[in-house]
């Protein structure tokens, strides 16, 4: 695989992303912190850990595990296993309660949320590139 195609696996692994903040950021530079309520972590749904991801992200086959039995081995042995890049082990992250916010706040951080991916899917654009 092309490396610059393996990178961008890497970086759009949801191990990788980092759960979206519950914070609004306001166009005076202030923060508005948003209500919560809490949710499974979608980086290791709720398990705390999760396979490390720059050894499965990329993909892997059942050649992979054909050809090193111990590797196959260890990989469903949790060998591979790391504390889970976006709880930290917690199981559990905040999550903004929709319900709670006004129309106002919610329009303006479903736009901080809009330019967030745009900016994620401009960066993973570059990196398959070769940047």
């Amino acid at each position: 695989m092309h490396p610059s195609i393996e990178n961008a696996n890497y970086f759009n692994d949801r191990r990788n992303r980092s759960h979206p903040e519950p914070i609004l950021h306001l166009e005076d530079g202030t923060e508005l912190h948003l209500p919560v309520k809490w949710a499974v972590c979608p980086g290791c749904d709720g398990e705390g850990s999760h396979i490390n991801p720059g050894v499965d992200c990329g993909g892997l086959s059942a050649e992979d595990f054909a050809e090193d039995p111990d590797f196959a081995e260890d990989y469903m042995n949790g060998v591979y296993d790391v504390t889970c890049n976006v709880c930290n082990g917690r199981t559990t992250v905040p999550e903004v309660d929709w319900e709670k916010l006004s129309p106002e706040h919610r329009a303006a951080y479903e736009a901080q949320l809009k330019a967030d991916d745009d900016y994620h899917a401009e960066r993973l654009a570059e990196i398959r590139m070769g940047a």
